[in-house]
């Protein structure tokens, strides 16, 4: 059935958080079974070596931005494109507000020689076989913090790249870490800017491990995910896929376990 997809498809993306570059590693197989036109990641070890993985897998990195500092490695967000399918046209990189925790590990961050703001990371592309333009935002939003800096760091990246005033195709997708609570909030700004969701019917996208399989969590993030995973549950819906001016054909989580996020992969035609 996935093949008949890919065959009739115009444009497909897939995202995934590859915790701390973790599952990097695993990705040309993932792009070869499932084949999407781009790829979106975050947390992904920025080094120009590791950048060039998946150029031996026929695929090219369109651009980067570096986010955050963390086991002596600079991590960020990178958005990488079939060029058989797809022409890059440009690309742009949008910091965004930080919350007060980060503000705080800011100054730590400067005084130990590291300073990486969050950003969103624009692309736009081409589409080779119908010309339609089609723009493509990555990001990866703030780990701690309330539900209320996100959406303040999503408005601003709406905001000041006029993303609702383009007249081009657009998804916005990525880790936003948004929490449950607050969800109708969430989805009363997309609606404003006129984004259906793709993932609507993904119910989870990340499963806290409690057996240490994934033990790469700071001090913080392992607290709230035993708060959550006792009080709620293990897994949570923070990965999205928004879109605007393409029509949605299917969204599926890839159930895989190289990293605590799941790959997530969606089909659009123009």
């Amino acid at each position: 059935m996935l093949v008949l997809y890919n065959i009739g498809m115009k444009f497909s993306l897939l995202t995934y958080n590859v915790l701390y570059n973790q599952a990097f590693q695993q990705l040309p197989k993932l792009i070869k079974n499932h084949k999407p036109d781009v790829v979106c990641l975050q947390e992904i070890d920025t080094k120009t070596q590791n950048l060039m993985l998946l150029e031996n897998h026929g695929y090219r990195l369109a651009d980067y931005s570096n986010s955050f500092f963390k086991f002596g490695t600079i991590y960020g967000i990178a958005t990488f494109y079939n060029n058989k399918t797809l022409s890059l046209t440009n690309s742009n990189a949008l910091i965004l507000p930080r919350s007060i925790y980060e503000l705080f590990l800011t100054v730590l961050r400067f005084l130990r020689g590291g300073n990486k703001p969050r950003t969103l990371l624009q692309t736009d592309f081409i589409m080779k076989n119908n010309k339609k333009k089609i723009s493509v935002y990555n990001t990866h939003l703030t780990t701690i913090c309330a539900n209320g800096v996100r959406i303040k760091q999503i408005k601003e990246a709406l905001d000041l790249n006029r993303i609702n005033h383009q007249k081009n195709a657009a998804i916005i997708t990525g880790d936003f870490n948004y929490f449950p609570y607050g969800r109708k909030q969430l989805e009363e700004i997309m609606e404003k800017y006129q984004f259906a969701e793709a993932t609507k019917k993904i119910a989870y996208t990340i499963q806290f491990s409690s057996d240490g399989q994934f033990n790469t969590y700071h001090f913080i993030q392992k607290l709230v995910a035993k708060v959550f995973s006792k009080l709620f549950t293990d897994k949570l819906k923070i990965d999205y896929i928004y879109y605007k001016k393409l029509k949605h054909i299917e969204t599926k989580r890839v159930d895989i376990r190289f990293s605590d996020h799941y790959p997530i992969i969606a089909y659009f035609s123009g």
